[in-house]
């Protein structure tokens, strides 16, 4: 039982990495490596929070600031891609505009 039990965990565990780096793959041939790298860092803030509520294990303190920089962080840099793409397609439009297109 418990052997069979290990190598099927083992392979449910092959299959799901397997997977991740496929879609992994798969994304950053979509997008730029920054926007990949920030998902891969909200994809980790929800796995310790997801793993703590699972297993009941508490979320300490210096669990807590780290989770708090990461999305505080990701924030920042979604903030910044607004301003930056808007600040884009205003100079866009102006040329557009001036160059009668």
């Amino acid at each position: 039982g418990s052997i069979l039990q290990y190598c099927l965990l083992a392979l449910v565990n092959g299959v799901a990495f397997t997977s991740y780096n496929l879609a992994s793959t798969y994304i950053l041939s979509r997008i730029s490596v920054v926007h990949h790298a920030s998902l891969n860092c909200l994809r980790r803030v929800f796995a310790i929070i997801s793993t703590s509520v699972i297993f009941g294990q508490p979320i300490s303190l210096l669990q807590s600031v780290g989770i708090a920089v990461a999305c505080v962080g990701f924030l920042f840099y979604i903030r910044q891609k607004e301003l930056k793409d808007g600040r884009a397609r205003r100079r866009l439009d102006l040329r557009r505009k001036w160059s009668g297109i």
